[in-house]
C-alpha cells in the first residue's frame, strides 16, 4: 500500500465514522433476516454494460419481496436503461463521472467519498418520505472487483447487508461468493448471500411503446427479407477499439456474401468511427450512432439478425433483447483468465454468441495479466477474416433456427 494512502487510513475512517451517523440513524430496522425487510435501496454507480447485467438482481429481489419498496440509486448517465424497468419503485440517478471529452464515452468518476456522503443525502430524502431504510445492497458490496474505498464500505455497513449475513451463517445457510465467476452469476450470488432466492438468470431489457414506436420506423427503411446486421464500434477503452477500417471491412464482406443491411449504433463517442464506415461503406446502410435513446437502440437490436461489436455495454443490451453477438475483446487468450476484462467474466450472457480475442500478449503486454495499451493494441491481431467467419457462421445458425 502506498504510504501516503496508509498515514491517510485511519483520519479517513475517523471523518466517514463522523459524517455517516445522521445517515444511519435513518436505517434502523436492523431486520434479522431478508424476510423482515420492507425498504430497501439498490446502488449502483457503474457504467451502461453492468447497468444491463444487474437485472437479474433487481428481478430476483423484487420476486423475494413483492411488497417492498425498491430505491435504485443510479448513475446519471444509466436512467434510460432502468426507467421502465418493473421491479424497481423509484430511481434516484446520481453524477457518477465529470463530463466527457469529446470522443470518449466516460468521464473522470467523480470523488469516491463525495459519492457516497450525496448517496446518503438521497436515501436520507428517501427514508423521510417512505420510513427508515431496511437494507442497503450494491452487487460489488460483498465481495468488490476493483476494491473498495473505505467511505464505500462504511455506507455499506451501514446499510444492514453485514447483519443479514451474521444470521444466515449463524442458521448454517451462510453462502460463499466466488468472484472467479461471470458477472451475472457473481451478482446473483452476492443476492443469494443476503438470503434472495434465485430462481432464474436471464438478463432483460426493458422499453416503452414510444422506443419501440421509432425502431419500427427506422428498420421499415429496410428490406425485412434480408439479413439486417448492426455494427457498435465504440467502447469505452482505447484498448478495446477495433479499428473502424476493419468494421467497415467486414461490413463490405458481409453485404456481398450475405446479402446483409448494415445498421451502426453506438454513443457520440463513436462518431468517428461511423462516419469512416459510412463514407467508404458500398451497401445499404443506416447511421444510428449518437442520433437515439438508449431504449431506441435497444428496440431496435431486437429487431435485428445479429450484432458485431466491441467489448462495450451495446453487447450486453443485445444479449438481453435476445439478439445474436460477435464480439471481439482486447484480452488475448493467454491472459489472466479471471482478469475484469476477460469474457469469463464480462461476455455475452444468455445467447449465441462468438468471441473472438487475440491470440497471445505482444510486446509491453506480455508480462501483464491483459492488454495494458491506452490504444488499439493487442485487439489488432484479431483479423477481419474471423469476424466475417463468425458472423457468417452464426448468421446462419441464427436464421435457420427462426424460419
Amino acid at each position: 500500500m502506498p504510504w501516503r494512502l496508509f498515514i491517510s487510513r485511519l483520519p479517513r475512517r475517523i471523518v466517514a465514522q463522523l459524517l455517516l451517523p445522521r445517515f444511519g440513524r435513518r436505517i434502523g430496522t436492523r431486520p434479522r433476516s431478508i424476510d423482515e425487510v420492507r425498504h430497501v435501496a439498490v446502488i449502483h454507480w457503474d457504467n451502461l454494460g453492468d447497468a444491463v447485467l444487474l437485472g437479474p438482481v433487481l428481478r430476483q429481489l423484487r420476486r423475494t419481496l413483492p411488497a417492498a419498496r425498491i430505491v435504485l440509486l443510479c448513475n446519471e448517465k444509466n436512467h434510460g436503461i432502468f426507467a421502465h424497468c418493473p421491479y424497481v419503485d423509484c430511481l434516484r440517478p446520481q453524477t457518477v463521472q465529470l463530463p466527457a471529452v469529446e470522443g470518449e464515452p466516460h468521464g473522470t468518476p467523480e470523488n469516491p467519498g463525495r459519492l457516497v456522503l450525496d448517496a446518503a443525502r438521497l436515501l436520507r430524502t428517501e427514508a423521510r418520505s417512505y420510513g427508515p431504510i431496511d437494507l442497503v445492497i450494491g452487487p460489488d458490496w460483498l465481495d468488490p472487483v476493483y476494491g473498495a474505498t473505505f467511505f464505500e464500505s462504511a455506507l455499506f455497513r451501514r446499510g444492514g447487508g453485514r447483519r443479514l449475513l451474521r444470521g444466515r451463517a449463524r442458521r448454517g445457510l451462510a453462502t460463499i461468493v466466488d468472484i472467479r465467476r461471470h458477472h451475472v452469476r457473481r451478482n446473483l450470488e452476492i443476492a443469494a448471500a443476503l438470503g434472495i432466492e434465485v430462481l432464474d438468470d436471464h438478463l432483460e431489457f426493458w422499453t416503452s411503446r414510444e422506443d419501440q414506436a421509432v425502431a419500427s420506423d427506422l428498420l421499415g427503411r429496410l428490406d425485412a427479407s434480408r439479413p439486417i446486421i448492426a455494427l457498435a464500434v465504440g467502447a469505452g477503452a482505447g484498448r478495446k477499439r477495433w479499428p473502424a477500417s476493419r468494421f467497415r471491412q467486414v461490413a463490405d464482406d458481409l453485404g456481398g456474401r450475405a446479402g446483409a443491411q448494415i445498421l451502426l449504433v453506438g454513443g457520440p463517442d463513436a462518431r468517428a468511427g461511423a462516419d469512416e464506415i459510412m463514407n467508404c461503406l458500398k451497401g445499404v446502410v443506416v447511421d444510428l450512432v449518437g442520433e437515439t435513446s438508449i431504449g431506441v437502440v435497444g428496440s431496435v437490436l431486437r429487431n435485428v439478425d445479429l450484432l458485431v461489436s466491441n467489448d462495450s455495454g451495446l453487447a450486453h443490451v443485445a444479449a438481453a433483447v435476445g439478439t445474436p453477438v460477435v464480439v471481439i475483446f482486447a484480452h488475448p487468450l493467454d491472459g489472466e483468465p479471471w482478469v475484469v476484462a476477460s469474457p469469463n467474466r464480462y461476455g455475452p450472457w444468455g445467447v449465441p454468441s462468438v468471441v473472438l480475442q487475440p491470440p497471445e500478449r505482444i510486446n509491453e503486454c506480455g508480462d501483464r495479466s491483459t492488454c495494458i495499451a491506452e490504444s488499439a493494441h493487442c485487439i489488432l491481431t484479431v483479423p477481419e477474416e474471423d469476424v466475417v467467419e463468425a458472423s457468417m457462421k452464426l448468421l446462419a445458425e441464427t436464421r435457420s433456427t427462426t424460419q
